[in-house]
């Protein structure tokens, strides 16, 4: 009877790895998509000039889900970043950087605001993929082993391990979740189970925090002080990982969200061309009133993967609407699966015939 017990646990849990996509997940805008904060030699027109540069760079990569910021050739095809920045401001630091002479200097931190429609008109120039500011959360559990003792990252903390995760989210455009290390977490998940990264139990564990995606990593410090460990994503039960060598905290922690980022901008990230222009039907239902067209027109056109939506009919609450998208009709459903405003009808969806680029959904406005 034991046995059958555990087996049927087992098979529970094994299910959340297949069907945890079914279910509505925590995802989140992201506010600071077009800004950006880098490290400046000084305040004069040159360094201004190059940490505009930067700036734009990563926000680049924020909205198309690549990491740019240390490739040089891109920087050199940016010309004049400033043109497109809206607001720019500095605040003093302890950091340094080298300058040209090899010798360390006192760093400014510059914060740089881009104008939204200026980075996406550019990205689009550059033909580079673009995500939404409304994303999937990543529950990230990071598990550290120092003189046999481990000890996981937690909600909360201050230690370098956070700060990290902090500044890599900010940088990377990603909501990132640290979970609680509360009584309720360490009896879901042991130590050992973690940092074996075994994915079951930390699925079961991180139901409670209803994660878009997983991103659970291990590591420890070896004699000549190097960062060794390995990073594991789960996402719609699909799980991917991969093994790392650091020289810091803040390096482990950027391969870790590459690998998260890596993974989300496949399924959410569009290439927004010519090219990549295709028709869709959508027949939205629960459109009752004037307001509810209005608000529904105006989700539908400030979501990244429509390129335009046109009313076709009107017929009682059902608005049918012809939409020209980026990417295909699965891409579209992820991206409106990240917001709780539009239903799926899954019932109907399923009556369409194979190759059919109609979708049905249920209005359900700001909840």
């Amino acid at each position: 009877m034991v046995h059958c017990l555990i087996a049927l646990r087992r098979l529970l849990i094994g299910s959340l790895l297949v069907l945890a996509w079914q279910t509505p997940v925590w995802a989140e805008s992201v506010k600071n998509l077009y800004s950006a904060e880098v490290l400046v030699q000084g305040q004069d027109a040159e360094s201004r000039a190059i940490g505009m540069k930067q700036a734009l760079t990563i926000v680049l990569g924020k909205v198309s889900g690549s990491r740019l910021a240390a490739d040089p050739a891109f920087l050199q095809r940016l010309g004049d970043a400033g043109r497109y920045a809206r607001t720019f401001g500095y605040r003093e630091t302890d950091e340094t950087l080298t300058n040209d002479a090899g010798k360390q200097v006192a760093a400014s931190r510059m914060k740089v605001s881009f104008d939204a429609n200026g980075v996406m008109n550019l990205a689009r120039e550059l033909n580079m993929p673009i995500w939404g500011a409304n994303r999937p959360s990543v529950l990230v559990w990071l598990i550290e082993e120092r003189r046999g003792q481990r000890e996981v990252v937690a909600n909360g903390g201050t230690g370098p391990l956070n700060e990290a995760l902090a500044a890599e989210s900010d940088n990377r455009g990603l909501p990132v979740v640290l979970p609680i290390m509360d009584i309720n977490d360490r009896t879901e998940i042991t130590d050992t189970e973690l940092w074996g990264l075994f994915a079951e139990p930390i699925v079961e564990a991180s139901t409670r925090y209803n994660p878009g995606a997983i991103l659970a990593g291990r590591f420890y410090r070896n004699a000549s002080g190097q960062l060794i460990g390995r990073w594991m994503m789960i996402f719609r039960g699909e799980r991917s990982s991969i093994s790392v060598t650091s020289v810091s905290e803040q390096a482990l922690v950027q391969q870790g969200m590459d690998l998260a980022v890596q993974e989300l901008a496949k399924r959410y990230a569009v290439q927004a061309d010519e090219i990549s222009e295709l028709p869709a039907k959508l027949l939205l239902s629960g459109v009752y009133s004037a307001d509810d067209y209005a608000q529904a027109m105006a989700y539908l056109q400030q979501m990244t993967a429509v390129r335009g939506a046109k009313p076709l009919e009107v017929q009682g609450d059902l608005l049918t609407l012809h939409l020209t998208i980026d990417g295909g009709l699965q891409q579209l459903q992820e991206v409106i699966a990240l917001d709780s405003r539009m239903q799926p009808q899954p019932q109907r969806n399923e009556l369409e015939p194979i190759g059919s680029r109609s979708l049905y959904y249920q209005w359900l406005g700001a909840q």
